[in-house]
């Protein structure tokens, strides 16, 4: 009997000795395909879920943004109004603009009128080359022209305008100076004493101002005249381009 169980056990032993390794292949290959299974299921059912989820976000989504559409389209209406109000005020303020510009005179420029005196030309105006000062005897520019006339005779405003100003200069003596449009000012120089305007007065055209002197130190060698000027925003210009 003993005999008999050792013989088994020693065939079992044997069996196992010869095919134990394919079993134990056999084995490993049935959990391999067991685990490849389950983890191909878990993600098929895993993936079925999330499309599942998704379809439910994305139907969910759909009634906002109808809303939304629907709803925005009021507001760009609104939009359009809202455009349409600044372009009607434009129009409205270039009407008024306009109207404005119609009322308004244009601008005046230098008219002159009459010439200060009635003498000729003795000393021409000279910016842009030196002439020759017979009282200093050198030569230098000379920012007006000299008006021949006699010592007393009436000098008159060249055009209407505004006596900004009454004043001794240092070297062109007895001095009126009337303010025009644009900037414009004439100056009428080497006056007598005491002129017939003072600064503030009104005056037109011809009207008179003084009368010829001898004050003007700087042109005291030349014969009795006027020193007549003008000037533009401050800078002299030449009287010729006004009177003729």
């Amino acid at each position: 009997m003993q005999n008999n169980e050792h013989s088994e056990s020693n065939r079992f032993r044997k069996f196992l000795q010869e095919k134990g390794y394919y079993i134990v292949l056999f084995l490993c290959i049935l959990a391999v395909g067991i685990s490849g299974y389950l983890f191909v299921s878990g993600a098929v059912s895993e993936k079925k879920s999330l499309n599942e989820q998704t379809l439910s976000v994305a139907t969910s989504a759909e009634i906002p943004e109808d809303k939304s559409s629907s709803s925005g389209s009021k507001p760009q209406q609104g939009g359009k109004t809202q455009a349409q109000k600044p372009a009607s005020g434009s129009a409205a303020g270039s009407q008024d603009t306009a109207d404005a510009a119609a009322q308004t005179p244009a601008a005046e420029t230098l008219s002159v009128r009459v010439w200060p005196v009635s003498g000729e030309r003795i000393a021409p105006y000279s910016m842009q080359e030196l002439s020759f000062n017979a009282t200093t005897q050198d030569w230098r520019t000379h920012d007006g022209v000299d008006l021949a006339a006699l010592a007393g005779e009436p000098v008159r405003a060249a055009c209407s305008g505004t006596v900004t100003a009454v004043y001794d200069d240092e070297f062109l003596g007895t001095t009126v100076v009337i303010s025009h449009p644009e900037g414009y000012e004439t100056c009428y120089s080497n006056l007598a004493a005491m002129p017939a305007v003072s600064a503030g007065m009104r005056v037109t055209a011809g009207d008179t101002i003084g009368s010829v002197g001898a004050s003007a130190l700087l042109e005291s060698a030349s014969s009795s005249h006027l020193h007549f000027a003008v000037r533009q925003d401050g800078k002299s210009v030449d009287p010729a381009r006004f009177i003729d």
